[in-house]
């Protein structure tokens, strides 16, 4: 019992049905992404999409104010 009263009172507050439609509604009314807006041109799209993928499973570095704290 007092497991559930936990469980209630630490659940997130949805959104207002009010706004979550106002911002579907607007992404609807805008125009489609046309393939030019990316700004990238072929090539920069294939080393972000390279590193990316070869980044996968890896941890990004630690800053080094976060490597001298952590000796302390």
């Amino acid at each position: 019992m007092m497991l559930s009263l936990f469980l209630l009172a630490s659940a997130p507050v949805p959104p207002l049905e009010d706004q979550a439609r106002r911002v579907i509604e607007a992404q609807l009314l805008s125009a489609p992404r046309a393939q030019e807006s990316s700004g990238l041109s072929a090539e920069e799209a294939e080393i972000i999409r390279s590193r990316y993928l070869h980044s996968i499973g890896q941890r990004p570095p630690r800053p080094a104010a976060q490597d001298s704290s952590a000796g302390q």
